[in-house]
């Protein structure tokens, strides 16, 4: 009956990759309040080390959300590129991964985000790919609407329009709240807390 009890109390791990600088850290921050993950505005990626958290889902339901290294960072940044996405393969490998969140950035994409995004799909075949696009809180407009503005783009990029995915801001709450749009912190977090529990859970 203990071992019964343990085995269900075991959460399932939902693993955040994605560029360097697309926001990865401040949605951690976002998901598990209690976090503190370090969040910069460098062009260096600030996370050094992957870091696991546990996060509320709502609807009686939690997880192991994982913080982990950027990728595409240049030779000037904490890891380069090749030498982060072997360090990020080695991490998946370590645990029993239920759930990749790819983010990626709602400006500027660029012919590797597609890249990564289809690499680390076909590496976890048996795994679902979800995606939350991030820095939208200048988008002006509903920002789930990125999405269909932008599904010629994702398709030259190799992401189907199919794929799940939220288009969010992360911003810090008290920044959002200086601007007069707390209401955006609060969807968000909804938004990607409904995307990981749709896509854990099934």
């Amino acid at each position: 009956m203990i071992l019964i009890y343990f085995q269900s109390q075991t959460l399932r791990n939902v693993v955040i990759i994605g560029h360097s600088q697309v926001g990865k850290s401040s949605l951690v921050n976002m998901l598990c309040p209690s976090a503190r993950a370090p969040v910069s505005n460098d062009t260096i990626g600030c996370t050094q080390v992957e870091q696991a958290y546990t996060c509320n889902l709502g609807e009686q339901q939690s997880c192991t959300v994982h913080d982990t290294i950027g990728l595409e960072e240049g030779r000037w940044g904490f890891l380069c590129g090749p030498k982060a996405e072997k360090r990020l393969k080695s991490y998946l490998k370590k645990m029993e991964v239920q759930l990749v969140v790819y983010c990626m950035p709602g400006a500027g994409l660029r012919k590797s985000h597609g890249r990564n995004f289809k690499k680390f799909k076909a590496l976890l075949t048996k795994v679902p790919v979800v995606v939350v696009v991030t820095s939208l809180e200048n988008f002006g407009g509903p920002l789930e609407t990125w999405w269909s503005n932008n599904k010629v783009i994702l398709g030259k990029l190799g992401i189907p329009a199919s794929a799940g995915h939220a288009c969010v801001t992360t911003l810090p709450k008290a920044e959002l709240e200086m601007l007069g749009e707390r209401y955006l912190y609060d969807s968000s977090c909804m938004a990607v807390k409904a995307l990981i529990r749709n896509n854990l859970f099934r």
